[in-house]
């Protein structure tokens, strides 16, 4: 059940971590923070949510740009390094051939 504009309260007038997720939301999204945080409470009315990590998803996209940044060419593996805050042994596992595993990848390259 969606709230008239009327009854829709401030952000900070929501109860205990929903203020948190409507600030959150609302800086995203500006406008919207409680009208979604609300939604969200009538979908799970008292149960404990617990909302996953998204880093890897986070991870899986700034691995792609360093991968796209060192296929364009003109930048070294130290640089990306220095400019993502790395290590080069990192950089080094983002720009490996995908699926290959680090250790077969290890051995091939030695007898290649």
């Amino acid at each position: 059940m969606r709230l008239p504009a009327e009854y829709m309260p401030e952000i900070d007038e929501l109860p205990g971590d929903l203020a948190r997720i409507a600030a959150a939301i609302d800086d995203a999204l500006p406008g919207r923070g409680v009208e979604l945080t609300l939604i969200i409470a009538q979908v799970f009315p008292g149960q404990p949510l617990y909302i996953r990590n998204i880093e890897y998803l986070i991870r899986r996209r700034r691995d792609d740009a360093i991968r796209d940044r060192y296929d364009q060419g003109g930048v070294t593996m130290l640089a990306l390094a220095c400019e993502y805050q790395l290590s080069l042994a990192r950089i080094k596992q983002i720009l490996a051939v995908p699926g290959e595993k680090e250790e077969e990848g290890k051995q091939l390259k030695l007898f290649a």
